[in-house]
């Protein structure tokens, strides 16, 4: 007869296994079913918080129905924070007038009062373990006897426009306004429908209107002062006129990366402290040109320097005749070069020692691609006859010239018919083109 058999490490380690599979999930769905109480406590003082503010505003008369600061004016306030339960919430509280279409719409109201109507937004929103989370109630509301009611004071309508960088529309886009020269002041934030726009009946007649928008994660465009330095904006601060709309469009998309290294072109080494300026080709002012991003970088570190969190545009790199260098080649692509949305671009500059005139040419094929081992010969008669071949980059770099508009440059390269440019003028850094047909 055999002996009973006594437990083993494994079955030990086994049964110690399953146990705590089973706890694990247990706790797991402890831990949820906590997190479910605590939202749904907190989804109901979110909704009792927007039905407090609601009801509220149901008791006002209509001509006081309105934010602080908003359009139109009014006593309620647009954004606090209030602490019930232990959590803490947001209340948003918006007022907007409405366009009946029943009198029709804009221009073709048949009483010219587009302020038929007001609308009130209230939001409620929190954070929990799932992310934030928010409720909003809305509600429309008639003026006595259903006659529509005039502005108290002169007024029109703004109306903004958010796009993409493929011209799309962008919902969700954060719209900030701001004017303290009007009466009532305005300082008020909205948010672009599934159309990209956000509309403001009623806006008191004036100007300065200061407009800004973005997104989280993506860039930023606003309305700009005019001052000594920008005399004439671009776009610069809207104004209101009255029984008149006022429209402005604004592009914003995905914020981006750019990262430039600088080496040498004679040995391929990276060399660090070599400053160089980096220009967009937006601009937010014009007489003298003001641009959106001029920045001078890469004084310090390895080398290598890293722009994060900038906006798509088409970058222009240049380095000053103080550094010792100039540009010899840029990989990849030719400047300036267009930076996508986001994305994360890398261009190496290869610099080469200075001289007073230069030339940098770069090497085409009609699709745009560079086209690298190209053979480019630049003369000038009498004296300068000189022939190099285009790098990987698809670009060739003569240095040590004089300045001067008759220079001539003849490019081929296999599989293409030859290309040649006359009365190439050269003075200080120069760039040419070269695009075979």
């Amino acid at each position: 007869m055999h002996g009973d058999r006594g437990m083993t490490l494994i079955d030990t380690i086994v049964g110690s296994a399953l146990m705590l599979v089973v706890f694990v999930g247990i706790a797991g769905v402890f831990r949820l079913s906590v997190d479910v109480v605590a939202n749904n406590k907190s989804r109901a003082t979110a909704v009792a918080l927007a039905n407090e503010r609601m009801e509220y505003i149901r008791s006002l008369s209509y001509d006081t129905i309105g934010t602080i600061n908003g359009i139109p004016s009014g006593s309620l306030v647009q954004n606090e924070s209030i602490t019930l339960n232990n959590a803490t919430f947001t209340r948003r509280t918006l007022i907007i007038y409405g366009d009946d279409s029943r009198d029709g719409l804009g221009a073709a109201d048949t009483n010219s009062i587009p302020t038929d109507y007001k609308t009130a937004k209230v939001e409620v929103s929190w954070s929990s373990h799932a992310g934030n989370r928010s409720i909003s109630l809305v509600s429309r509301f008639e003026p006595p006897s259903g006659l529509e009611i005039a502005c108290s004071s002169p007024c029109g309508t703004l109306a903004f426009t958010v796009l993409d960088a493929a011209s799309s529309p962008l919902s969700g886009a954060r719209v900030d306004i701001d004017n303290t020269s009007v009466s009532p002041a305005v300082d008020l934030t909205t948010y672009t429908d599934s159309t990209g726009k956000a509309t403001f009946l009623g806006a008191p007649v004036g100007s300065g209107y200061q407009v800004v928008v973005t997104k989280s994660g993506y860039s930023t465009a606003q309305t700009y002062a005019s001052s000594g330095s920008n005399p004439s904006p671009n776009p610069p601060h809207v104004s209101v006129l009255n029984n008149q709309t006022s429209s402005l469009t604004f592009a914003i998309d995905v914020l981006t990366a750019k990262t430039v290294v600088t080496r040498l072109q004679s040995t391929g080494a990276q060399i660090a402290g070599i400053p160089f300026r980096m220009v967009g080709a937006k601009y937010i002012g014009s007489g003298p040109t003001v641009y959106k991003y001029d920045q001078t970088l890469g004084s310090g570190g390895t080398g290598t320097t890293t722009i994060p969190n900038i906006e798509w545009d088409t970058y222009t790199l240049s380095v000053g005749a103080s550094t010792g260098y100039d540009i010899a080649s840029s990989c990849a692509g030719t400047q300036p070069q267009y930076l996508p949305p986001n994305s994360a671009q890398e261009t190496i500059l290869y610099l080469a020692p200075h001289t007073t005139n230069s030339l940098l040419v770069d090497v085409k094929s009609a699709a745009g691609s560079l086209v690298p081992n190209a053979s480019v010969r630049l003369t000038r008669t009498p004296s300068y006859d000189t022939a190099l071949t285009s790098d990987s980059c698809g670009q060739a770099f003569f240095s040590s010239l004089t300045a001067a508009s008759t220079y001539a440059a003849m490019v081929s390269a296999s599989g293409f018919t030859t290309k040649n440019v006359t009365g190439v003028n050269v003075s200080g850094t120069t760039r040419l083109s070269v695009v075979f047909d």
